[in-house]
């Protein structure tokens, strides 16, 4: 007579054969799917494993590096030769720190295809922590940039020749037409800079000059002489000029001087030259030369532009009054 078994039959059913058999080909189905949307990818995808070592990487990774799955799957980047090993070893370093920490690492970077062209890229990559499984491992792209690399290039071109274009109509702007020397936007300009800046000189001075008579000479000779005689004098005002001095025209037949670094002793010496040139060197038809009157100050700390016209007029004007042809300065006055 038979021992009878009283032991439980453990083993599964057909049915629960069955559903498992049907819940793996699921899984393999949904696996299958997501290797081919993966591998349809137009960008190189790759994914590693907690070695940091290859589980997979798709068609344009491949072709992109002229890698086979069948050679690399399985190796880190230790194992690829075509990088200089001072890269394999800081992508390696890069690749256990995403994946021990769970960061993310993304730059731009210039990769070296397998068709030996050179392609501005930006590569991301990710560490993955599965906390269902406790899996770690990291999922990386690299995305093509050439066309965004080139269209950023020529922005940044096209904004430095914007820059350029504005910085040439703000100089156009401050130039008088038919002299080619400043007008009273620069004066205004440059003495507002020079009220804020902490390292403008430690003097400057004001030379305002106009030509005696210059009316009956437009009335007797012509605007076309009138021009000459003016051109003739701003000549002579740009001969005393230093390159940090500002010549402005300041209207009509009146001319403007800022001299740098110098005070008003030194401006009435060039005032000086600049009469006695007006004086020798432009001679009218009838011989007779064409003088000037020139009022100078010494430019004051926080003094606006009108206060430093004022003062200008007055002393230019005495200069007329007493009889023309002669340099005024303040100090004259006291």
């Amino acid at each position: 007579m038979k021992k009878k078994n009283n032991k439980p039959d453990n083993r599964p059913t057909k049915a629960q054969m069955e559903a498992l058999q049907a819940e793996i080909k699921k899984l393999q189905d949904s696996n299958s799917f997501l290797k081919a949307a993966l591998e349809n990818l137009p960008n190189p995808i790759f994914m590693k494993d907690e070695s940091a070592k290859f589980v997979f990487f798709n068609k344009a990774y491949a072709d992109a590096f002229g890698m086979s799955r069948e050679e690399y799957v399985g190796k880190s980047v230790m194992d690829l030769d075509y990088l200089p090993q001072e890269d394999r070893e800081r992508y390696l370093k890069e690749d256990e720190e995403m994946i021990s920490q769970s960061s993310t690492v993304s730059y731009e970077v210039d990769f070296e295809f397998s068709d030996d062209s050179v392609h501005p890229s930006f590569y991301w990559s990710k560490g993955i922590l599965d906390e269902q499984s406790n899996a770690r491992g990291l999922v990386g792209e690299i995305i093509d940039i050439s066309q965004e690399r080139s269209l950023r290039e020529s922005l940044h071109e096209s904004l430095a020749e914007l820059k350029e274009s504005k910085l040439k109509l703000e100089r156009a702007a401050e130039i008088e037409p038919g002299t080619g020397i400043f007008n009273r936007m620069l004066l205004h300009k440059t003495l507002s800079s020079n009220e804020r800046r902490s390292d403008k000189p430690k003097s400057s001075c004001a030379l305002l000059a106009d030509l005696d008579n210059f009316k009956t000479v437009n009335a007797k000779y012509g605007l076309d002489k009138g021009d000459e005689v003016l051109h003739s004098f701003l000549a002579i005002l740009k001969r005393e000029c230093r390159e940090e001095d500002i010549p402005v025209r300041y209207g009509g037949d009146k001319f403007l001087l800022i001299l740098n670094r110098a005070n008003e002793k030194i401006g009435c010496i060039v005032a000086e030259r600049v009469r006695r040139r007006c004086e020798s060197e432009i001679i009218l038809p009838d011989g007779k030369p064409v003088t000037c009157s020139i009022g100078v100050a010494e430019i004051k700390d926080d003094q606006s532009l009108e206060e430093l016209i004022e003062e200008l007029d007055v002393n230019m004007y005495t200069a007329k009054e007493i009889g023309r042809n002669r340099v005024i300065g303040s100090d004259d006055l006291i």
